[in-house]
């Protein structure tokens, strides 16, 4: 019994503790100028690619296997320690958000394709953007909800339940409207839901799926990948339409792409296997692309496997 309140009471610790730090750091950021938001932002993402061994590992074992064959050592490191200030200077940009005004925002995230959205739209049958953990993607949501689009996104929660409170009020100030991935049956039922309201539903690939997800090249690797944009479009006939956000200088740039087209033989397995590996190429390009822009800390490579033999990496590599 001692034992399991112990633990429960370690948890609670961890839980404020990191919560309290992060109020901490949410506090300075709101004192600094606005203008020298970028400069701190870069200050502290490279602080933590120093100090944040076990991200910085993941993040460099991911870049040695996805382009390992193309960069060399030192290039690799680069593009990692790059990686950490971009999403460094995007944190600190998006804790100020709430003070922009939308004129500013509109300027600071230049919109592209913006008539592949709304010819999608007209149809009424809601919209799948597909997107990554690529750039400062949280602009590219307040940016296009600015633009006065219905916008829901699917996302990963915090496994803290202060930042969580915390991130869902912040979010309510935006006008974001969030579905957590978990529970599943949830997760499904809301996004149709989305669907039928005809709002756009943005939906991230790139991360780490359960082994239950269908399997798919991925930067010559088979990882299990979130199958959701295929099922639902497949389903709802709503259309995929592809959209990212990347950032050159001090610039924003999204681009919104023309609708994927959906391949479909009648055997709905097959399809949403062929449609899924298709959409991760899709998302494979962009990050080839801007390489030190994407969050390369993420366990993504976690389950994958050789993809001749199907061995799991973690067999080959303990």
């Amino acid at each position: 019994m001692s034992r399991g309140k112990g633990f429960s009471f370690k948890k609670s610790l961890e839980i404020y503790l990191v919560y309290f730090g992060f109020k901490l750091w949410t506090l300075w950021v709101k004192h600094l100028p606005l203008e020298s938001l970028g400069f701190y932002g870069e200050k502290l993402g490279t602080i933590a690619f120093y100090l944040l061994r076990r991200p910085r590992r993941i993040a460099l074992k991911n870049l040695h296997l996805a382009l390992g064959k193309e960069k060399s050592a030192e290039e690799i490191k680069r593009i990692c320690l790059d990686s950490f200030k971009n999403i460094g200077k995007d944190m600190m940009l998006n804790l100020r958000g709430l003070e922009y005004a939308d004129s500013y925002i509109k300027t600071l995230a230049r919109l592209e394709g913006k008539e592949y959205l709304d010819k999608a739209l007209k149809q009424g049958k809601g919209v799948i953007a597909l997107s990554a953990h690529l750039g400062n993607f949280p602009l590219m949501i307040v940016r296009l909800i600015k633009e006065g689009y219905p916008l829901t996104i699917v996302a990963r929660e915090s496994k803290n339940p202060k930042i969580i409170k915390f991130l869902t009020s912040f979010k309510a100030a935006f006008g974001i409207k969030s579905i957590p991935i978990k529970p599943k049956i949830t997760c499904v039922a809301r996004c149709l839901k989305a669907l039928k309201e005809n709002r756009i539903l943005m939906i991230q690939i790139d991360l780490n799926a359960p082994r239950t997800e269908d399997w798919v090249d991925f930067f010559g690797y088979l990882v299990p990948t979130f199958k959701g944009p295929a099922v639902f479009s497949i389903r709802t006939g709503a259309p995929i339409i592809p959209m990212f956000i990347t950032r050159n200088s001090q610039q924003h740039n999204i681009i919104i792409h023309p609708p994927f087209e959906l391949n479909t033989s009648g055997n709905s397995q097959q399809d949403i296997t062929s449609n899924t590996a298709q959409l991760t190429k899709i998302v494979e390009h962009i990050i080839r692309e801007h390489p030190e822009q994407w969050w390369w800390g993420q366990p993504r490579f976690k389950r994958a496997r050789d993809i001749q033999t199907g061995e799991s990496l973690l067999d080959k590599h303990p």
